[in-house]
């Protein structure tokens, strides 16, 4: 990937040198005295990766790191037989105001490129990237199969958070022997916070026994380019009406259903008793999703908000909460 590395801003410079080269970047600048990084944030972007979707990524990354400050290290490995051996490294750093006018800090990036044969030794390059001393979070973007994961081994046990975009890379990540399953976070799942905040809000008002009594099925209606969180919101409605003593396994039927007509998602709970209904929403042009529903205490109607989160909201959300 040498074009994809060479494509972002920054200053090449030797790998053992990257140290000495931010501290020669900020020591004219006034935030060498505020380069606090409280976590390192590792990058890793795979082969189907194109120039302009990771400058696009980089410029979100840059407004994630002013808001949680951090060394992010950007992996690029080189894909193919190029014949390049050696390592490449490039740094780059940007300042920003923090809490006043006089209170200039600074975010740092470094970008690695390597040749896939040279993994024996990449774990200690990229701990040379590092800052000391932090966690480490790792988010492995568009890799196109989990044995490319492979190599990276050192990450997914030591990394406190490992993040993957299901919208982005093989269903095969889901079967993945993940050394530390409960350390992986899924962005299509994290993007969907505040739909399944609104729903579980709406839902909580009624007594477990009144929503799975009689529940048949659940059915959500989505747009083809939202099936990823499609499948995530259906995992956590499977759960949470488990918790709620419903039989999930055996006796209510779950179905996720593309829908061209949708404006967003659209869930319905079927039950035996026709008296009995619930339907929920959303617009997700129009920023609005509607509750309607009857599980035998009376009709209820509601209009909220709805919208899926930023990507840096998202990122945030899966490596901190």
């Amino acid at each position: 990937m040498p074009i994809l590395f060479d494509a972002f801003p920054g200053q090449e410079v030797a790998v053992s040198g990257i140290d000495s080269g931010f501290n020669k970047m900020w020591a004219d600048s006034p935030a060498k005295d505020n380069r606090a990084v409280q976590l390192n944030l590792v990058v890793y972007f795979g082969s189907s990766t194109k120039v302009e979707e990771a400058l696009q990524q980089f410029a979100a990354m840059v407004q994630f790191a002013k808001g949680f400050p951090c060394r992010v290290v950007i992996l690029c490995p080189l894909h193919g037989e190029t014949g390049e051996q050696k390592f490449r490294a490039k740094i780059h750093g940007e300042t920003y105001l923090g809490k006043s006018k006089d209170d200039t800090r600074a975010v740092e990036f470094v970008m690695l490129s390597y040749p896939p044969r040279k993994h024996a030794f990449l774990e200690d390059q990229v701990s040379i990237c590092l800052s000391s001393d932090m966690p480490v979070y790792f988010w492995a973007h568009r890799f196109t199969s989990t044995k490319t994961l492979g190599g990276y081994g050192y990450l997914l046990t030591s990394a406190r958070r490992i993040v993957f975009d299901s919208a982005l890379v093989p269903a095969e990540a889901f079967t993945y022997a993940w050394p530390n399953r409960s350390a992986v976070r899924d962005l299509a799942y994290t993007r969907t916070r505040l739909l399944r905040q609104t729903i579980g809000q709406f839902l909580s008002r009624y007594a477990p026994p009144l929503i799975v009594g009689g529940l048949t099925k659940v059915t959500l209606s989505h747009r083809a380019e939202h099936a990823p969180e499609a499948r995530c919101m259906v995992d956590w409605v499977t759960k949470g009406l488990a918790r709620c003593g419903g039989e999930t396994k055996t006796g209510i039927a779950f179905e996720s259903v593309p829908s061209a007509s949708s404006a967003g998602f659209e869930f319905v709970f079927h039950y035996s008793d026709p008296k009995k209904s619930f339907r929920w929403n959303a617009d997700l042009p129009k920023s609005v999703s509607n509750f309607e529903g009857d599980l035998g205490t009376g009709r209820t109607s509601l209009v909220v908000g709805a919208k899926l989160l930023d990507p840096n909201d998202s990122l945030s959300e899966a490596l901190f909460a």
